[in-house]
């Protein structure tokens, strides 16, 4: 951190620090939506529906026909002994899956593979990719061979390491690794989350301003229990929305946040784009050296320069606050001396964030006062006030249509 800021930067701080009360808003409000998300997802893949499969297979199978087969689908046999040593016996299908009923219903694979504690990333990984088989798309009888033998003989394992103690351990077990794997999901979400509090709200204001030409998004769609952005092939779309009512751009806003939109471009009618979350690079024609950079949102004008850029930073953890804003100045940093290197008018910088804790604040009001930042967010703030949110909006169209003044520099 830089110097200690003086009594004037001290008032002019406490206009973007979070209050106590704001920080407990924005973790409850975290907080709400979190649970949301595990609970929209475990209902999505219908995990209670699995369950109740499981335990009808449970119920129904033919332990010397099991016991038969063992061997042939990777299942120990001195697994299967441990699970008939339980008091009272555990049905081999809470833990051992046969090619056949994977065949049959190729959502089991779901409850198999978190069974067996593996992620739907080392499956793919390894050639075995059960994401689409998990949501019911039909299942080979060889693929289905493979998966049963490779996740039976994890779960073997796990079986004679342990014992299994617990009569609903396999439960324990399936919903660990659903946790897990809907945590590192999380984490994604809440960067995409950041993005639709700003930009759907702008996004209306243009329009109802008569200066919104079009957007470029794509959606995730339902969602998927893995790193998402890795293998990311959502198709690009284009939308104009010129012309259209209010209630329609309002309901076409709503229907493409619930299918998880990700903007990518927001089209002017004056001629300008907003890139979203771009990674880009800057070429000195002279060295033939590029210098890459990647901000969250960046204003472009036809003539390929770049007046304006912003940081976003979402969460709501006071602990995170500070690597936010390490993350963000790294990252303005990366653009001046990119502007600098490759002889461009330097950006104009925004910083955004759900809360600013008081050292990133008084850091952020420093760099307003030094020049450095055109303007700084508390996103909660905002949403808290409604003068605050009409001038933020007023500010974002701004810096959305800015152009260049007649010695290059933006205006």
């Amino acid at each position: 951190m830089t110097d200690q800021p003086n009594a004037s930067q001290q008032d002019d701080y406490t206009q973007y620090a979070s209050t106590q009360e704001e920080i407990l808003q924005a973790v409850r409000e975290n907080s709400v939506r979190r649970g949301l998300f595990f609970l929209k997802n475990l209902s999505a893949l219908d995990v209670d529906g699995i369950v109740q499969d499981i335990e009808q297979l449970g119920r129904e199978y033919d332990m010397e026909l099991w016991r038969e087969r063992a061997e042939a689908a990777g299942i120990s046999p001195t697994a299967i002994d441990t699970l008939d040593a339980h008091d009272p016996p555990v049905p081999y299908p809470y833990y051992f899956c046969l090619p056949g009923d994977l065949v049959r219903e190729p959502r089991l694979v779901l409850y198999y593979r978190n069974v067996a504690m593996i992620s739907n990333k080392v499956m793919n990984n390894i050639g075995l990719d059960t994401t689409q088989h998990e949501i019911s798309m039909p299942l080979g009888v060889d693929k289905a061979q493979a998966i049963a033998q490779h996740l039976n003989k994890i779960t073997s394992a796990l079986v004679m390491e342990t014992g299994l103690y617990g009569q609903r351990r396999h439960l324990e077990m399936v919903y660990i690794n659903i946790g897990a794997s809907l945590d590192g999901g999380w984490r994604n979400e809440v960067g995409r989350l950041a993005y639709i509090s700003v930009i759907s709200p702008i996004v209306l204001h243009l329009h109802r301003l008569q200066k919104l030409k079009s957007i470029i998004f794509k959606v995730k769609g339902r969602i998927v229990l893995e790193d998402e952005d890795e293998n990311d092939n959502g198709k690009i779309q284009k939308v104009e929305l010129q012309g259209r009512s209010e209630q329609e751009v309002a309901t076409l806003l709503s229907d493409l946040e619930d299918q998880r939109i990700v903007y990518r471009q927001i089209n002017l009618t004056n001629g300008n784009s907003v890139l979203l979350n771009r990674q880009m690079y800057w070429h000195n024609e002279e060295t033939k050296r590029r210098y890459r950079i990647g901000p969250d949102l960046i204003t472009e004008i036809p003539s390929d320069t770049f007046p304006w850029a912003a940081e976003l930073k979402g969460g709501a953890d006071p602990a995170g606050s500070d690597e936010h804003w390490k993350t963000a100045t790294q990252a303005f940093n990366r653009m001046i001396d990119a502007a600098e290197k490759t002889h461009r008018p330097i950006p104009q910088l925004s910083f955004m964030a759900t809360i600013l804790v008081d050292r990133v604040a008084q850091e952020a009001a420093l760099w307003l006062q030094q020049g450095k930042l055109a303007s700084v967010h508390n996103l909660t703030k905002i949403a808290n006030d409604p003068a605050m949110q009409q001038d933020f909006l007023n500010q974002m169209v701004a810096f959305f249509e800015m152009t260049l003044d007649e010695t290059g520099n933006p205006t």
